[in-house]
């Protein structure tokens, strides 16, 4: 009983983390944000044996860090790089499939990889969206219970991020 708080509560500090980045104003910020989040996800789901979602958290980790350096210092051929990262991501799933159910976190973390390839902000807060949908999906499965709240309270995050920065524009 509380090895399963711990890992729920480990859930809930990526969550916070996701939820709050998709208010921050700037690219950087949100995938430094993502990136910490990303580990607290591999964490959850590892303890939960939910592999393949911990495996996608895991390359989302190493996906988001390969963006954030190409962005900061204006490498070229950041579609190679994603190119790359997605194909990466399809063979791991292969070779790590245990149902159905894993194909949705690699769903969700290709959306999540290929929103960075634009600077449009909104681009990349409704790739959370389609993430956050998938994610709830595989936590029903493997009684992720923090994460189906908070996939349900980052679609909402998403929506009014996605309102308020239309408005402020």
């Amino acid at each position: 009983m509380i090895e399963m708080l711990i890992i729920q509560l480990i859930g809930m500090i990526g969550f916070i983390m996701l939820s709050l980045s998709y208010h921050m104003k700037n690219k950087d910020k949100i995938l430094f944000i993502e990136i910490l989040a990303y580990i607290f996800f591999t964490i959850h789901y590892y303890l939960l044996s939910g592999i393949s979602g911990a495996i996608c958290n895991l390359i989302g980790v190493i996906s988001l860090i390969v963006i954030y350096i190409f962005d900061k210092y204006k490498l070229k051929n950041k579609l190679l790089m994603t190119i790359i990262l997605i194909i990466l991501l399809l063979i791991i799933n292969i070779l790590l499939f245990q149902n159905i159910y894993s194909i949705f976190p690699m769903l969700a973390l290709t959306s999540v990889i290929l929103s960075f390839l634009s600077n449009n902000e909104n681009t990349i807060r409704k790739a959370g969206a389609i993430s956050a949908i998938c994610w709830v999906i595989y936590a029903i499965v493997y009684k992720s219970y923090i994460s189906i709240i908070f996939n349900a309270i980052t679609l909402t995050n998403v929506f009014l991020s996605i309102y308020r920065n239309r408005v402020n524009k």
